[in-house]
């Protein structure tokens, strides 16, 4: 049975004329760490709060092993949630663990602040107070509240936003670690595929709210942009295709890497002689050129 089974999920916000996210359907297993990728604003967060209860959908459900996420409270208690750094500025980070556990009557988690806080590079300063810290230090505080309690899943909205290389390099370097560690299930949003190579086995991309969840970054292939064409030109195209077996794809053709030397020769020459060709490039270039911030 997925960890979390998401069915015809929508969300239209009142007064808007769109849907921020559109019949959404994706399931994710026991161990899976998912990227969440797309532009701002391109329904991430709206699909990350509507899996953490904190807004209904207009449409859908969500199971979560098994159950839907609204047929009863507390249903989430096994989860770890990051889409806002929420803590208390004014007291230290160790008292913050400490009333975040209070709160949600998780004390038989007391025992794991320490290890936690030294997880995310935090229990030297234990004693001081976020207000005081920097951006970086801010975002492993909000981290170490989501994982303190263990949990078997984990939200994270954007948490690499306003950290420098190094900062995201640390940062994945712990949800790694604590995943092989605990296997514990992720879904990680973010706007750059690159920050989440290292650690996601599978992607989810989401564009003006329509989640495509059959695009892999492993296929060996080129993609060749193609210049805008005109009647002659899609002819041509067209010509290839059925010639050859390549694949039409939003920015031009895609080819793959087993496709004999010749073919892939007559195929860039025809297409050089049209002057089509506008780039070339890998399957994962690709990918973030349609999904990723310019």
């Amino acid at each position: 049975m997925p960890i979390i089974e998401v069915q015809g999920l929508s969300k239209k916000y009142k007064g808007n004329e769109f849907y921020s996210l559109k019949d959404a359907n994706f399931k994710i297993e026991k161990g899976d760490i998912v990227g969440l990728v797309g532009k701002n604003g391109s329904g991430k967060s709206t699909l990350l709060k509507i899996i953490a209860k904190s807004q209904r959908p207009t449409e859908g459900t969500v199971l979560y092993k098994g159950k839907d996420i609204f047929s009863e409270d507390n249903i989430l208690q096994d989860f770890g949630i990051m889409i806002e750094p929420v803590f208390y500025p004014q007291i230290s980070v160790e008292e913050n663990l400490k009333l975040y556990l209070k709160i949600h009557k998780k004390e038989q988690y007391l025992s794991n602040i320490e290890p936690t806080l030294k997880l995310v590079g935090l229990w030297q300063a234990k004693d001081r107070k976020p207000r005081d810290f920097s951006f970086g230090m801010k975002q492993r505080t909000a981290l170490a509240i989501a994982l303190v309690t263990e949990p078997q899943f984990v939200l994270l909205d954007e948490p690499f936003v306003g950290l420098d290389p190094i900062g995201v390099k640390n940062l994945l370097a712990i949800l790694k670690k604590w995943s092989e560690t605990n296997n514990t299930s992720m879904i990680i949003s973010s706007h750059q595929l690159s920050e989440l190579e290292d650690i996601c086995t599978r992607y989810l991309f989401i564009e003006s709210g329509f989640i495509n969840d059959h695009i892999s970054t492993d296929q060996n292939s080129l993609v060749i942009e193609l210049n805008e064409l005109n009647e002659d030109h899609s002819k041509l195209v067209d010509q290839l295709v059925e010639k050859y077996g390549v694949s039409k794809v939003e920015l031009g053709l895609e080819v793959d890497s087993s496709i004999d030397n010749n073919h892939l020769n007559d195929i860039f020459e025809q297409l050089a002689k049209a002057g089509l060709i506008k780039n070339v490039l890998s399957k994962k270039d690709s990918i973030e050129r349609l999904f990723v911030e310019d």
